[in-house]
């Protein structure tokens, strides 16, 4: 406890020196826009805001008709490769669809009855999810050997 005293007291000796090392904390907070400026109040920085939200003049930019008709030829490229992509992917999923009702439609009837309710239940929290890789061989065999060896791994060195 006494120990805790002396520390704060010797940081209480301290501050003065740091204060006139490094500008006070509201000078930061000024130069960053936190604290008031010149008795800068509510109303002025709204309308600073509001002023920020008005639209501005935008220069126009001169393309020549090359330039423009080329901008046009990679712009409807772009859109006719990505509704490709959307359309073999509507294909995709509608594909899986047809799959599914398919394979429900084949259960014997007992069991299509169960299939074709709806699950709505969310998934449990603590479920475990899979990786895409395989699992790698003898991966944790080195640990079980350690272990039943009566080692330690400490760091990068195995200890007893």
């Amino acid at each position: 406890m006494q120990t805790c005293l002396r520390r704060a007291a010797a940081a209480s000796r301290l501050l003065p020196q740091w204060e006139t090392c490094a500008p006070p904390l509201q000078q930061y907070q000024q130069q960053a826009g936190f604290a008031k400026r010149g008795g800068e109040s509510v109303d002025n920085k709204l309308q600073k805001v509001l002023k920020m939200l008005e639209p501005q003049e935008v220069e126009k930019v001169q393309l020549s008709e090359e330039d423009y008709q080329e901008g046009m030829r990679r712009h409807k490229e772009y859109s006719r490769r990505k509704m490709a992509e959307h359309r073999q992917w509507q294909a995709d999923v509608t594909t899986k669809i047809k799959l599914k009702a398919a394979a429900v439609a084949a259960l014997p009837p007992h069991l299509r009855a169960a299939a074709e309710v709806p699950d709505d239940e969310p998934f449990p929290l603590n479920r475990q999810m899979w990786s895409e890789t395989p699992p790698i061989e003898g991966f944790g065999e080195g640990v079980a050997t350690m272990q039943q060896a009566g080692l330690k791994r400490v760091g990068t060195k195995h200890r007893k």
